[in-house]
């Protein structure tokens, strides 16, 4: 548990969160490109979401500056779970249930994130504070999960989706009325499907 306890609103809960975070890894033509580049870029992202606070961020960041190997570890556990959220949404936009493990993996990043609050005296001692403790970067990614967790428990799971371009693989939820979207964007990745298939008859017209 993290010895710096502060005091820190929970985050509101955003039931497509999860699908922001996983697309902190984007693909251009199917190149990866990855938003998440070091712990600042998580840190700052967390931050950028009311994950963690500013003060939490130049906390975390000034301890993880001491300890790089820490650092590396913080982040690849945050890669771990987006990686958890991909592999989580493609199975469930093939028409699929996650699989056993996948849910294990995300009921154990689920429980690391566990926390209590705490009533204690402000340091000018008038006063009180009411406070949230436990490890801030453990509750920002249960958090993250938590709202994969409620979405498919609470929303119309068959509507989320990854993009059906294959360059692509963005994490979306279809809120379209007829619920039929298959790409993140038409205006991107349709025209790129349509220019595809007009290129594939043409090619087939020529051979013919």
């Amino acid at each position: 548990m993290h010895p710096d306890h502060e005091t820190l609103p929970e985050p509101a809960g955003d039931s497509e969160l999860f699908v922001e975070f996983a697309n902190t890894l984007e693909f251009e033509r199917g190149v990866p490109s990855d938003a998440l580049v070091d712990i600042d870029a998580l840190l700052d992202w967390l931050c950028d979401h009311d994950l963690i606070s500013d003060r939490g961020r130049a906390t975390e960041r000034s301890r993880l500056q001491r300890d790089p190997t820490e650092a590396g570890r913080r982040l690849e556990r945050f890669r771990h779970l987006r990686a958890v959220l991909h592999a989580i949404a493609a199975r469930v936009s093939a028409g699929e249930r996650p699989t056993a493990g996948q849910l294990r993996d995300l009921n154990h990043i689920l429980r690391h994130g566990l926390h209590y609050h705490q009533l204690r005296f402000a340091g000018d001692g008038a006063r009180y504070d009411f406070a949230q403790v436990g490890d801030r970067l453990d509750q920002a990614r249960a958090t993250i999960a938590s709202s994969l967790a409620r979405y498919l428990a609470e929303d119309a799971a068959d509507r989320l989706r990854t993009c059906a371009n294959p360059g692509c693989r963005y994490l979306f939820v279809d809120r379209s009325r007829t619920g039929r979207r298959r790409r993140c964007d038409m205006r991107t990745c349709g025209n790129q499907a349509k220019v595809a298939r007009h290129r594939a008859r043409a090619k087939t017209g020529g051979s013919a």
